[in-house]
């Protein structure tokens, strides 16, 4: 297991979310949704450094299934991540919503599609790293 690719994959995980709910981008919009007030930023980047071991263990977890399994195919190690992010986190996201009473599609778009997107980027990054 390569340490540096899961710190790497890490920081690019923590990046995509930050950025992903930066105002300017969808921020405005799930702040709309939820009907709450944007927050000022330094209360906002302080929150989000929870996201930097979470998404270390996650990225090593990742790490260490591709390491357990011997994955080298590129192809194989997306089905996992497609596998892992489907049947583990998509489904308690659906239940999370649905007992918060957050039945909105574009919300749950927003709110979910971002771990989505980092999954598969930072999955991308350990597996292709040599």
């Amino acid at each position: 297991m390569n340490i540096l690719a899961i710190l790497i994959a890490s920081g690019v995980f923590y990046c995509i979310i930050f950025f992903w709910y930066w105002p300017s981008f969808l921020g405005n919009i799930w702040l709309k949704l939820i009907q709450k007030e944007e927050e000022p930023k330094e209360k906002i980047i302080r929150d989000s450094l929870l996201m930097i071991p979470t998404s270390l263990v996650m990225n090593f977890v990742l790490g260490y299934i591709f390491d357990l399994l011997s994955i080298s195919d590129i192809i194989f190690e997306l089905i996992i991540i497609l596998l892992i992010f489907g049947g583990l986190i998509l489904p308690i996201a659906i239940n999370q919503s649905a007992f918060m009473g957050r039945t909105n599609f574009k919300l749950f778009l927003i709110e979910y599609g971002v771990y989505f997107v980092a999954f598969i980027a930072s999955g991308l990054i350990i597996s292709l790293w040599p």
